[in-house]
């Protein structure tokens, strides 16, 4: 149609027209109205789900809304790790992983292992604190969960030099001492190379700056980039890249040879190659975040050991600086991407600050008359006066007096938490109640007293553990939980919640159990430990060599790729997967230390037992066993006693129980008796009843059985079948 025909046919319809132009006009305004609700909507509704998506992890969402309420630009994303929060904290609290300066008391390893001048090995109260992102919700801390890249709207030169103003080293044009030792210029200042760099790997300006600062430090700078360390003149490493070592001079050597090895012979060339690190190996794997760079549990290929600092709080003082720089700036309110890790069996609550008292499992004795306080002093509410002679638990140890006095925090009997001068209390060796080994079937915090007020976590275990439990029932009903003091494998006291009759965290060892033995590595080269049961690349946790011993918590855990995997745990409490046999040859890698609980000697027509051996045991040797004690059957749970005829497949054995003399079925005192007339010529035995004697494994009943049966009593020697 042209454009005559075109107007003359509105021409002719102009008054139809019109109405329909304007219903035409209601109708987008219409739908320009709804599109606007709907996005606002769409946007608000979208914020929510940040927080949202926290929901299942416990004191995360309130602390998501809080900020998305303080800054409706940022946006939230959740980071599942599919790591458990005990395991993950003991695997970070491999010593020398996580370092704490100048720090002590609770702060510092029981180790206290120094590593570096003035820094110490971190304890694990401190490692899951910092650990927990928490912790670091909030204004002052997010910011070690921004993603690290580089972003020229919020990331400027005017940024980077705030960053950097105390940095005298960083300030102006770039000049530096070549290897010849002259003094040389670059045209650019340290901001611009910085941004050069940002863009050229999409690393953040502010964190490649904020890096420098952490680890050179303000003011003037160090050796590693004066140019001037001896032997190494001209070479520098601005982001420390390899410096690690027991002194400074070690440090700045490896530090430097690093430098050298790459030719970063000046500033420019340091920091642009530290950079490329930086960028290629941690952001360029999922180690985007100042967290992810200090804790790798991003980068499942080298999960907790390719971390870029020891340092345990340098991601949240970074995140600091970062967070004063957009503050300074005004572009706190502009659009930033965090990345928020969760764990597995995270806490219900985040994980406190260490005290600055030294943390004890201890018992005490009060001397005299002592009030137990409140608070620290005289003047604070006295709980309770007790007399001469009450026993306390000291769960911490102060570092310096107040008020005139040391006072240590000390739990009573009801275990009510309160305060007593330390000069009124004697110290106690371990008052045990028990000495018996417990499984661990859930993650358990190890505390340094019963109940979760006034305690504090000195260690995490996962299940397949095994604690001795040194105390039972003494603190049945605090924080409505039952405590039992128990030994860890490194010798760490402490007390755990035993959980509810569904639901029990720790269980008694049975040493009959087909399920977890103790195994010893025979195969000659060693043995990988895994976190998985697989033989994927970077899965090994651990290599341990022939002879180590190892906890085997599950058996057959899993057949994949054709391996028998076992479930194990190792010395230091870390749960990992082993391959039993060699698929090929079946060859064997480990073998079984328990001991048998029974032995068949056909020679002597004998079946020797173990103490506490029951009718149901031996089953194991033939369904059709009949076990009599003169002419009455035993059967089911009740135990064997020397002497008893055992009939299998027609052939009849006499029993004979190692420590049972009397053939009663019990070791008591009256064996031991029994062995003492012997010796004196008093009584007679049988051949059976002297080889049940023989504990000591001697070939003849001797003083040495009497005094083991009477250990094994006291619960200091187990019996065995010689």
């Amino acid at each position: 149609m042209d454009e005559y025909s075109l107007n003359r046919n509105c021409h002719k319809r102009g008054g139809n027209n019109i109405l329909n132009m304007k219903k035409l006009i209601g109708l987008l305004l219409m739908i320009i109205l709804l599109v606007t609700i709907f996005l606002t909507y769409f946007e608000k509704s979208s914020k929510a789900t940040y927080s949202s998506k926290f929901a299942n992890y416990p004191g995360y969402k309130e602390l998501i809304d809080a900020l998305q309420k303080a800054h409706p630009n940022w946006e939230f994303e959740i980071y599942e790790t599919g790591l458990d929060w005990a395991t993950t904290i003991r695997e970070e609290a491999t010593h020398g992983r996580n370092l704490i300066q100048s720090k002590t008391g609770a702060w510092r390893c029981s180790c206290n292992k120094q590593y570096e001048p003035t820094w110490y090995c971190a304890s694990q109260a401190t490692i899951a604190y910092y650990m927990d992102p928490r912790n670091s919700l909030n204004e002052d801390f997010i910011f070690q969960f921004e993603k690290l890249t580089y972003n020229s709207d919020l990331q400027t030169k005017e940024g980077v030099e705030y960053i950097l103003k105390d940095c005298n080293y960083m300030q102006g044009k770039i000049t530096y001492y070549d290897t010849k030792g002259k003094k040389q210029t670059i045209n650019k200042t340290y901001a611009d190379v910085i941004l050069e760099t940002a863009k050229m790997y999409n690393v953040s300006a502010y964190h490649l700056a904020a890096r420098i600062r952490q680890e050179q430090g303000t003011g003037n700078g160090g050796s590693m980039i004066s140019g001037k360390y001896s032997g190494f003149a001209g070479y520098y490493n601005h982001f420390n890249c390899s410096a690690y070592g027991s002194t400074t001079s070690l440090i700045l050597e490896r530090g430097l040879t690093y430098a050298k090895n790459q030719g970063w012979t000046d500033p420019e060339k340091s920091i642009k190659g530290g950079a490329k690190l930086v960028a290629k190996e941690y952001i360029g794997v999922g180690q985007n975040t100042l967290y992810f760079e200090k804790f790798n549990v991003s980068n499942k290929n080298s999960l907790y050991t390719h971390q870029y600092m020891t340092n345990v709080s340098a991601s949240k003082t970074e995140g600091a600086t970062v967070k004063a720089t957009y503050q300074k700036l005004g572009l706190l309110d502009k659009k930033v991407v965090f990345r928020i890790p969760v764990y597995k069996n995270m806490p219900t609550y985040a994980c406190p600050e260490p005290g600055k008292e030294t943390i004890v499992t201890q018992d005490v004795q009060t001397n005299g008359e002592v009030n137990i306080r409140a608070g620290k002093g005289t003047d604070t509410k006295t709980i309770t006066t007790l007399k001469k002679g009450v026993k306390l638990l000291r769960v911490e140890y102060a570092q310096k007096k107040e008020k005139g006095y040391y006072w240590d925090k000390v739990i009573l009997s009801d275990g009510r938490v309160g305060y007593a001068i330390r000069d009124r209390l004697n110290n106690l060796s371990l008052q045990s109640n028990c000495n018996e080994k417990d499984i661990v079937l859930n993650n358990v915090e190890v505390r340094n007293g019963p109940g979760k007020t006034g305690t504090a976590v000195v260690s995490y275990v996962v299940p397949g553990n095994l604690v001795t439990v040194v105390e039972k029932n003494k603190y049945p009903n605090v924080s409505s939980e039952n405590w039992y003091r128990v030994r860890l494998s490194d010798n760490t006291y402490g007390y755990v919640a035993v959980g509810t009759a569904s639901k029990p965290n720790i269980t008694k060892y049975d040493e009959d159990s087909p399920d977890y033995d103790y195994v010893k590595v025979i195969c000659t080269w060693g043995l990988n430990i895994r976190r998985e049961p697989t033989t994927s690349k970077n899965n090994i946790m651990a290599t341990v060599t022939e002879g180590t011993q190892l906890f085997r918590a599950q058996k057959n855990a899993s057949n994949a790729e054709g391996y028998i995997w076992d479930k194990v745990v190792t010395s230091n409490g870390s749960v990992g997967y082993c391959v039993r046999q060699d698929k090929e040859k079946g060859e064997a890698w480990i073998e079984s230390l328990s001991k048998p609980k029974y032995e068949i000697d056909d020679k002597n027509a004998n079946i020797v037992c173990v103490p506490g051996v029951t009718a149901e045991k031996l089953k194991e040797i033939s369904s059709s066993i009949v076990i009599k004690s003169g002419d009455k059957a035993v059967t089911g749970t009740a135990t064997i006693g020397t002497g008893y005829t055992i009939t299998v497949d027609r052939k009849t054995y006499t029993a004979v129980v190692m420590g049972d003399v009397n053939g009663d079925g019990k070791v008591n005192s009256s064996d031991y008796v029994k062995i003492k007339n012997y010796l004196r010529k008093k009584e007679n035995m049988s051949v059976a009843e002297k080889l049940g004697a023989d504990v000591a494994g001697e070939g003849k009943v001797t003083s040495s059985d009497y005094v083991k049966i009477k250990n094994y009593l006291r619960k200091k020697e187990n019996i065995t079948i010689n």
